[in-house]
């Protein structure tokens, strides 16, 4: 951080802390949990995590760079008369981009309700934190899910000093959209999180999308083999990090169908068992169902249309043409071409273009399949499970991302008033969870998938996720 970086935005009722250095991490290195030092200022942001954008919207004032482990507090003004939840939130971006600099982790307007502390968390991105090398060994022995290591560092950072901003370390609730859900879920299967948190909500993400090891190998050495140091991996710790970046992008696949199919040909949670430098020991589906963590409440929420953002803004690459690609696709899901034909049928209604069809069915299979199963799995083995439909809203569509703003209580400019209905509504679910109101919500899952709803959703919500459970049924979603 420079001297010349301006100081980061306050917010009104609330105290805020930027730039916490909550560990330090050579490259491809687990991190080393910082010490805090309470007399320093913390009034500027910190570095945000190398990516492949110039950063603009990521209001990145102290610019990109590897010494990106930091993190931002907020606090109510008015310290309460008893220690507060917490919550930790974890922000999304597919692994590549995205900060806690940006405006949709801006999180005081959580703390601004006064009833809870909260957290916004940077984490090492693509080539320098979701790209898996430990199997080289050597240097690299530590590089597996190291995105993953440094979230369970900033929670190990927060366990131990959050009680300085008034948070109760015993009540810590991890939440986070798209990628930063999925590794929120990712910490039911590392044992080195176990005692970290208090409760997991995943938005767009949750217990599923968890990448093989042997394509977490494979893409490592694509990877290795672009930038020509197959022959020695280890010089890849001598190589400028832009270099590191774009051979990433170059070789990694950017389809969503690869992507989020049945093999999850992407970058995030590797199920890294067996391998060296191994952080997740399950995965976290199993996790859910052995009842080993029946006692952390889970929330699992998609949008009514969430791959439609896709269909709106990358249709070129997005669009099939054709229905019966979409039928290809499916069936190479390892699903009988008879049986995928009959799951595209379902979602051949409407009028629905091939592009729209291709992404209501990749809506129920990356989302509303994983989060119905985990909230059943959860619940019958004796744990706390709520799901959610997050719907449109009069100038908002409920496409990925569209509740972002009104995770961390931020007003989203241009909004309607139902929006801002909307967008409170979800503030306050965000809220009553973490706080551990339960009764506030609606009915939690039993051995139905009962699900609440927020916006004016499509269809009904509980009924939507039984007839996904139904048309996929014996279908895997690893």
């Amino acid at each position: 951080m420079t001297a010349t970086a301006p100081k980061a935005p306050t917010a009104p009722g609330v105290r805020s802390w930027w730039g916490i250095p909550y560990a330090t991490a050579e490259r491809y290195r687990r991190p080393v949990v910082a010490d805090f030092d309470p007399d320093r200022p913390y009034d500027r942001k910190g570095v945000v995590s190398v990516q492949p954008d110039s950063g603009d919207w990521l209001e990145a004032d102290s610019g990109m760079g590897e010494e990106c482990l930091n993190l931002n507090v907020w606090a109510p003004e008015q310290p309460a008369d008893k220690a507060l939840p917490v919550t930790v939130y974890i922000h999304g971006g597919g692994f590549e981009y995205g900060a806690n600099t940006q405006i949709t982790s801006n999180a005081s307007g959580l703390a601004a309700t006064g009833r809870v502390v909260s957290v916004s968390v940077n984490y090492r991105l693509g080539a320098l934190g979701a790209l898996s090398l430990s199997q080289y060994g050597g240097r690299l022995a530590e590089a597996s899910n190291l995105f993953l290591q440094d979230v369970i560092a900033a929670l190990t950072w927060v366990k131990r000093n959050i009680a300085h901003f008034g948070g109760d370390p015993d009540q810590v609730n991890v939440y986070g959209h798209s990628a930063g859900a999925y590794s929120t879920f990712g910490l039911l299967g590392a044992s080195s999180a176990d005692g970290l948190y208090r409760r997991l909500a995943g938005f767009s993400g949750g217990p599923a999308r968890s990448v093989p090891a042997w394509w977490a190998e494979e893409l490592a050495h694509l990877f290795v083999t672009e930038l020509g140091v197959a022959d020695n991996p280890e010089k890849l710790l001598d190589l400028d990090a832009v270099s590191l970046r774009d051979a990433l992008r170059k070789v990694a696949p950017t389809d969503l169908g690869v992507r989020g199919g049945v093999d999850n040909k992407a970058t995030g949670v590797v199920l890294d068992i067996g391998q060296p430098g191994a952080v997740v020991h399950a995965h976290p589906m199993d996790v859910l169902a052995s009842g080993a963590h029946r006692d952390v409440d889970v929330l699992l929420s998609m949008a009514s249309d969430d791959m439609g953002w896709w269909v709106a803004n990358d249709l070129d690459r997005f669009n099939p043409h054709t229905l019966d690609r979409v039928v290809d696709e499916v069936a190479g899901w390892r699903i009988s071409r008879s049986r995928a034909k009959k799951i595209v049928d379902a979602y051949d209604q409407g009028g629905r273009t091939p592009a729209e069809v291709r992404a209501a069915v990749m809506a129920d299979y990356l989302f509303a399949l994983p989060a119905a199963r985990g909230a059943l799995a959860h619940a019958a083995a004796g744990g706390n499970a709520h799901l959610l439909m997050i719907g449109p809203a009069e100038g908002a569509s409920a496409v990925h991302g569209t509740e972002m703003y009104a995770l961390v209580g931020q007003e989203q400019p241009g909004r309607s008033a139902e929006q801002a209905e909307r967008d409170t509504r979800i503030r306050d679910i965000v809220l009553d969870f973490a706080t551990g109101e339960q009764s506030r919500l609606w009915p939690a899952v039993t051995d139905k998938p009962t699900s609440g709803s927020v916006g004016n959703p499509p269809f009904e919500a509980t009924a939507h996720h039984q007839q996904a459970l139904g048309l996929w049924e014996g279908i895997d979603r690893p």
